[in-house]
This record gives C-alpha cells, sequence and structure tokens, in this order.
C-alpha cells in the first residue's frame, strides 16, 4: 500500500536533471525539495521518505530515517549496497531501459551520417 501524499516527502537529489522542475508542473502537492536546498530536521539532516538520485546511498542512509524509496536514474545499481538498504528497509529501483529508444535512435542517426560521408568521400576531422 502506498502512503497518502501527506506522508511522503521527496528529495530530488541531483539538481542536474531538473528533475524537480518537471515535477512541479504536475502539482502532485507533494512535499519535495532539492538536496542542495535541504530543509533540514530538528537534527539537522534531510528526511525524505523517496530519493532520487544517481550517486550511492550510503551516506544518507543513517541519517534519513523516514527514507523508504530510492530511484536511481541511472541503468545501474551497483553503488547501492543492498544489504544497507534491506537493513534500513529501503526500496531501490533502477532507470534501466528508460533511454532504450533515444540510445537506439543517436546509433542509427550515427551510421547513417557515417554512411552519407561515405557514399560522398566526406573526411571529418576529429579535434583533439
Amino acid at each position: 500500500m502506498l502512503p497518502s501524499k501527506n506522508q511522503v516527502t521527496i528529495c530530488f537529489a541531483h539538481v542536474a536533471y531538473r528533475l524537480r522542475e518537471r515535477f512541479l508542473t504536475l502539482a502532485t502537492g507533494i512535499e519535495n525539495f532539492e538536496a542542495a536546498t535541504a530543509p533540514r530536521s530538528s537534527s539537522g539532516s534531510a528526511t525524505p521518505t523517496c530519493w532520487w538520485s544517481r550517486v550511492s546511498g550510503a551516506t544518507i542512509l543513517p541519517r534519513a530515517k523516514r527514507l523508504r524509496f530510492i530511484q536511481s536514474i541511472g541503468a545501474g545499481t551497483d553503488q547501492f549496497s543492498r544489504e544497507a538498504l534491506r537493513q534500513h528497509g529501503v526500496r531501490l529501483a533502477s532507470a534501466r531501459g528508460v533511454n532504450a529508444l533515444a540510445v537506439s535512435e543517436h546509433e542509427e542517426f550515427g551510421l547513417k551520417v557515417v554512411e552519407h560521408a561515405r557514399e560522398h568521400d566526406v573526411v571529418f576531422k576529429v579535434r583533439s
């Protein structure tokens, strides 16, 4: 069972991806913040229940007592200790496959560029 909106706080841990900005357009009413501007509890640490990240959870797990879910925005999750997550009762999800179409289209485009270059004797200069 999912918790109600008033029981959830989301921390967007990688500000470069601008996930919070996109999330805010949904107007969900769910409390959220970016790690760079994290609100502090009386103990001095941020207290998210959900965490979107590309970095290891090792440093946040002992401090985030309410954390129950980590959504990795990368395909890999090896940086997370399964044992530590289990000990803290935290579930982990990856973004495996989310970019599959974009990657395949990018590769196809690259191959077409090379094919076109060969047909027209185009030489690419590589900058170093």
